[in-house]
């Protein structure tokens, strides 16, 4: 059971990183959206963008896809799917 462990730590780690970046990456979205409605100060682009770039590609795309929030900038989907994809990369090469 250690050996198991110890061979899969990296990937563990690197799988929680993910996760909890992709909920923090919803959440800012889903606020975001929320100022968009009521008229308030909003979050920048660029920390939306910095938040699917640093592993919360999966919080992006729901974010995008199922909130329907920043679909009309092409630059959104496009970073959410590189991201994406990237992200994918990093845990094939990790397992």
């Amino acid at each position: 059971m250690l050996e198991f462990i110890k061979e899969h730590l990296a990937f563990s780690i690197v799988i929680s990183y993910f996760l909890l970046a992709s909920v923090i990456t919803f959440f800012l979205y889903f606020i975001d959206k929320q100022k968009a409605i009521h008229n308030k100060w909003r979050i920048k682009e660029r920390t939306l963008l910095s938040a699917s770039l640093l592993g919360g590609s999966v919080g992006a795309f729901f974010g995008i896809f199922i909130i329907r929030h920043k679909t009309k900038h092409w630059y959104f989907p496009l970073t959410c799917f590189i991201s994406l994809i990237i992200h994918a990369l990093i845990l094939y090469f990790i397992y």
